[in-house]
């Protein structure tokens, strides 16, 4: 590909917000952009998480007890060199609320909102190109800054530190685009250490559209354990300015076994991204 085509083509998720939690290895602008020196942007997401049922490890303790998220992410990119890049991801709870179940078995509701945790990342890229194909290898150290009140039964974000790197490959022609990363936390106690994978797969319907069927992995050391998958809808509207959609759904679930925790979940997620 030439430089032009390289620099404007399509965006995509290599690890999409981790099916239904916050850890996610994601980098704007839609996690390729930009790619050359000098170059800036910012995004902005709207996020719904909606899970249908309590449960405990695999069973379901009360079905019906539902959790509803609601959420907008500002994030941010610089690139000093198209291989080394700093990007910042910060969270607002708008409205999160969740149905838990009482001591004498009554439903008791939950709610939370405001600043979740800032999240840094030094993706460091290092891009090839061959007769037919581009792509490009990422290794990202990542920090978790606690910025959320801890004031609430019910919180979103964890408000502790974390450390994470994650490691992802990607390539593309002009017809299809693959991306697949790994990634790993480690977080201040309480928490528990998180694993996540994901496969991405793409096809390049137009110059300017990307369509995508996205599935990722997640688990922790506490015996959570999540596969998501669904469709996304990346469209580059012009030079600056990017926009992209995605649905996934919870095919797997399965929760801590010493607590209940909700899952059964969909998450859906629109955002526009403006590159310089």
């Amino acid at each position: 590909m030439s430089r032009t085509r390289f620099r404007d083509c399509y965006g995509g998720l290599a690890l999409a917000l981790l099916a239904l939690s916050p850890l996610s290895a994601d980098q704007p602008i839609m996690n390729m952009m930009p790619r050359w020196d000098g170059g800036y942007g910012f995004q902005v997401r709207a996020e719904h998480i909606h899970r249908s049922d309590l449960k405990q490890g695999s069973d379901v303790v009360a079905r019906g007890f539902t959790e509803d998220v609601t959420q907008f992410h500002l994030e941010g990119v610089y690139t000093w060199d198209r291989s080394i890049r700093l990007t910042a991801k910060l969270p607002y709870v708008a409205d999160a609320r969740r149905e838990v179940l009482g001591a004498g078995g009554q439903k008791i509701v939950q709610r939370d909102e405001g600043i979740g945790d800032l999240t840094l990342a030094l993706p460091l890229k290092h891009y090839f190109n061959l007769d037919a194909r581009s792509g490009s290898w990422t290794l990202a150290p990542q920090l978790r800054i606690p910025l959320g009140k801890e004031d609430d039964e019910f919180e979103v974000w964890d408000g502790v530190w974390g450390g994470g790197l994650s490691l992802g490959y990607e390539t593309e022609t002009y017809v299809f685009f693959i991306a697949t990363s790994a990634s790993f936390w480690v977080f201040e106690q309480p928490e528990p250490a998180e694993w996540s994978y994901s496969l991405d797969l793409g096809w390049n319907a137009r110059d300017n559209m990307q369509i995508l069927w996205e599935s990722d992995l997640s688990w922790d050391d506490e015996g959570k354990f999540f596969l998501s998958a669904g469709p996304a809808l990346y469209w580059r509207w012009n030079d600056n300015t990017h926009i992209r959609i995605e649905w996934k759904h919870d095919f797997v679930s399965r929760v801590t076994s010493d607590r209940f925790d909700h899952g059964n979940g969909d998450r859906f997620s629109a955002g526009v991204g403006f590159v310089f």
